[in-house]
C-alpha cells in the first residue's frame, strides 16, 4: 500500500531506470517517462545506503522530507508571526486532507521542500538558492510554472523599494533567469526524455500521444480548461460562475488572513496562482486534493489565524475544531481515495 499508484512507477524506475525506445514495448514502458527522476534517485540512494527495499526507503526518505519541510515552513512563518503561532501554522500542514502522501512514496514531500527553499531563497534574496531550487522541482513535479508570478511579484517589489533597496544589475538578471526557468519547468523533462528516447516518436505511435516522453507536449494539445470546461459543459456559464465563486471563497479566506498575520506576499500569489493552475490543467477527479498539498503553505493561513484572535480561548477552540476536521479528512482520503473500496457505488479514479 505504501508505493501504491505513483508509488509503483517510481518503484520501477527506482529499481530498473527509464526503458530506452527499443526497450519500450509497452504502453507501461512508455509510460513510466512521464515521471521526473529526482524523487526515485533519491530514493534510490537511500535504497543503497541502507540496503532497503524501495517500499520502506521511500517512506523513510519522505519522513525525513517532511521534518525539512516543517522546518523550512516554520522559517517562513517565523518571520513574520510569533513562536508559537509559527510552530503550529508548520504542524498544521500535517493536518491537511492529503498530507499522509508525506509518508508514501508520492513525489509531493520533496516537492514541498524545493518549493518552499524557493520562498527561503527570495526572501534571503539569495536568488541563486531560489533559481538551484526552482530547477529540482522541475525535475520532481511539473508544476513550477505559477512561480514565475511569484518572481514577476518579487521583482516589482525590488522595484519599487529601489529608492531605500537598490536593485543591482545581478538582482535583475537573476530574476530574469527564475522567471523564465518557472515558465519552462514544465517542458524540461519531456525535452531531455525525448532527447533520451532518440526515437521518441515511434514509442508515441506504439503506445499513444500520452506517452510520458510526450506528455507536456500533449497537455498543451488538450488543453481545455480543465474544471472551467467541465462545469461549463454541466451547467454552462452559471456553473462556470459557481466554480469561480468557490474558487474566490476557498483562496479569499486564506489570503485575508495571510494579509492579517503579515505572511510573505510570494506565498500568498504561489497559493492564488497555484491552485488556479491546478484547476485549469487538470481533469475533475479527487486526485485535486493531492495537488493542493502544494498550497498549504497559504492554506494553513487561516487556522494560524484563530491564533490570533483577542478572545483566546474562543481560537483555540476554533484551531482545535479545524484540526479535528482535517484529521478526520485525512481518514476519509485514505478509506475512499487512496485504498480503493470495492463497492459498485464507489468511482475507481485515481487519488
Amino acid at each position: 500500500m505504501l508505493a501504491n499508484w505513483d508509488g509503483q512507477w517510481y518503484e520501477r524506475i527506482a529499481t530498473e531506470g527509464y526503458p530506452k525506445a527499443a526497450e519500450a514495448h509497452s504502453a507501461n514502458d512508455a509510460w513510466t517517462w512521464q515521471f521526473p527522476p529526482l524523487f526515485p534517485v533519491l530514493a534510490r540512494l537511500v535504497m543503497w545506503v541502507t540496503g532497503l527495499g524501495f517500499p520502506v526507503s521511500a517512506v523513510l526518505l519522505n519522513f525525513a522530507l517532511g521534518g525539512i519541510a516543517t522546518a523550512l515552513l516554520y522559517g517562513i512563518y517565523r518571520a513574520a508571526v510569533t513562536t508559537p503561532i509559527a510552530i503550529a501554522g508548520a504542524l498544521s500542514v500535517s493536518a491537511f486532507m492529503t498530507a499522509p502522501l508525506l509518508n508514501v512514496a508520492y513525489s509531493e514531500p520533496a516537492a514541498l521542500v524545493f518549493l518552499l527553499l524557493t520562498f527561503r531563497g527570495l526572501m534571503a534574496r539569495r536568488y541563486a538558492l531560489a533559481w538551484l531550487s526552482v530547477l529540482a522541482l522541475a525535475f520532481t513535479r511539473p508544476v513550477a510554472a505559477p512561480l514565475a508570478l511569484v518572481f514577476a511579484a518579487h521583482w516589482w517589489t525590488c522595484w519599487r523599494s529601489r529608492s531605500t533597496l537598490r536593485p543591482t544589475k545581478a538582482t535583475h538578471f537573476w530574476l530574469a533567469v527564475c522567471t523564465v526557468t518557472s515558465l519552462l519547468s514544465p517542458f524540461l523533462w519531456s525535452v531531455i526524455a525525448a532527447a533520451w528516447l532518440r526515437d521518441a516518436q515511434a514509442v508515441t505511435r506504439t503506445n499513444g500521444p500520452i506517452s510520458g516522453s510526450a506528455r507536456a507536449a500533449s497537455m498543451m494539445s488538450s488543453f481545455d480548461f480543465g474544471w472551467f470546461a467541465r462545469a461549463h459543459d454541466q451547467a454552462g456559464w452559471q456553473g462556470v460562475v459557481l466554480l469561480v465563486l468557490a474558487v474566490a471563497v476557498g483562496v479569499g479566506a486564506p489570503v485575508a488572513a495571510a494579509r492579517r498575520l503579515g505572511l510573505p506576499l510570494e506565498l500568498q500569489i504561489w497559493g492564488v496562482s497555484y491552485i488556479v493552475f491546478v484547476l485549469l490543467v487538470t481533469p475533475v477527479t479527487p486526485g485535486v486534493m493531492r495537488y493542493l498539498l502544494l498550497a498549504a503553505p497559504l492554506l494553513a493561513a487561516v487556522p494560524m489565524w484563530t491564533l490570533t484572535w483577542t478572545r483566546r480561548g474562543l481560537g483555540v477552540t476554533a484551531f482545535m475544531m479545524i484540526t479535528a476536521v482535517a484529521l478526520w479528512s485525512q481518514w476519509f482520503w485514505i478509506r475512499y481515495v487512496y485504498i480503493l473500496d470495492p463497492g459498485p457505488a464507489l468511482v475507481p479514479w485515481s487519488p
